[in-house]
């Protein structure tokens, strides 16, 4: 459960920024995958489908396959487009869905997961703290 626990751990203030959009802060793409390299080592992505509109990509879903704490997982997530005008080509389009793809997997590991457990000033966030125990007990045991 070590590695889980790693995956958890909250981003320091300075990982976190602004969306111009105003919806919600956000962790750069590389410090996400920085997390993922560092606590897990190599892991696998693959395409499971391609998402367009009228011809234009505007999403796309991914598979991310590691191993966390000795067991296989494969976790599959959609990532967006969010503004598909803003890009000229769709192989621009399909880098900004990874993106959002590899955030979402990296997500359900427990990567970044606190941005998504904040509403309002209100802070839903208790994952890290639960493993930390957990963690801690199992410790105790071994000692």
């Amino acid at each position: 459960m070590n590695q889980l626990h790693e995956l958890s751990r909250r981003f320091p203030d300075k990982y976190i920024h602004k969306n111009p959009s105003g919806y919600g802060d956000y962790i750069q793409h590389s410090v996400i995958r920085q997390r993922l390299l560092t606590v897990l080592g190599a892991y696998s992505t693959d395409i499971v489908e391609i998402l367009y509109d009228e011809g234009i990509i505007t999403g796309v879903i991914l598979k991310l396959s590691c191993v966390v704490d000795g067991i296989e997982i494969s976790v599959v997530e959609a990532g967006d487009v969010e503004n598909p005008s803003n890009w000229k080509t769709n192989g621009a389009r399909m880098k900004d869905a990874m993106s959002d793809a590899i955030k979402r997997c990296a997500m359900a590991l427990g990567v970044g997961l606190h941005l998504w457990s904040q509403i309002g000033d209100e802070d839903e966030y208790f994952l890290d703290k639960q493993l930390e125990k957990e963690l801690n007990a199992q410790t105790d045991k071994e000692v």
